[in-house]
């Protein structure tokens, strides 16, 4: 299988935790320069990513789909909890990270550059992102990983995600804004130790990096 991917896209990121924490065969792709190119249509229509290709030339787009195949693909590579709460949570998880948190926050992508800030797009930004945080530290536990002791689905989703409201604090200087949402908090502390998490996070700020450079 293989995976067109980017390195600084958190939904591109979402997949590649799964695959780099659970060892799983899939290679990983440089996307085209140009998503909508008549190339890359033919394998996502939809000109976006991450886009996974199997080895019967079937192609899956949308991240959160992706992460869901690859769990039914590999069951023993464990993606989903053993018991049905417990994935219905790591899929409540995921929905809040991706509805409630990245959403939110997604209005400020365009708000990078202070010469054409808008205060009032951001000021929204940041309320809706802190609501966002506020639903998803009541859905946190103290367990090692968002659900249990190995890495599911929901850390998939909430690893690249929480990676970005970290940028977003430094970037328009808010500070640490997971401090006082300290279940959220404690989590990021422990799922950064994790190898497959650690090595998706130095690719994505290493493409920060690069891009700041640019």
């Amino acid at each position: 299988m293989k995976l067109y991917s980017a390195e600084l896209s958190p939904f591109a990121a979402r997949p590649r935790v799964a695959i780099y924490a659970k060892n799983l065969p899939v290679e990983i792709l440089t996307h085209p320069a140009d998503l909508k190119s008549a190339e890359y249509l033919a394998i996502n229509p939809m000109g976006k990513l991450p886009a996974l290709v199997l080895d019967d030339g079937t192609v899956i787009p949308e991240s959160d789909t992706i992460v869901e195949y690859l769990a039914d693909a590999y069951p023993e590579a464990r993606l989903r909890p053993a018991k049905p709460a417990d994935i219905a949570r790591g899929w409540l998880i995921a929905r809040v990270a991706e509805l409630y948190v990245m959403a939110s926050g997604g209005a400020l992508f365009g708000q990078m550059n202070p010469a054409t800030r808008d205060a009032a797009v951001v000021d929204d930004a940041f309320v809706k992102l802190e609501s966002g945080l506020e639903h998803l530290n009541v859905f946190m536990t103290d367990d090692t990983y968002a659900v249990g002791d190995s890495l599911t689905t929901a850390d998939c989703a909430l690893v690249p995600m929480l990676m970005f409201v970290g940028v977003f604090g430094m970037v328009f200087r808010k500070g640490d804004l997971l401090a006082k949402h300290t279940k959220v908090a404690a989590y990021w502390s422990r799922v950064q130790t994790d190898p497959g998490a650690a090595k998706v996070l130095a690719e994505m700020q290493a493409a920060l990096a690069a891009r700041r450079a640019g």
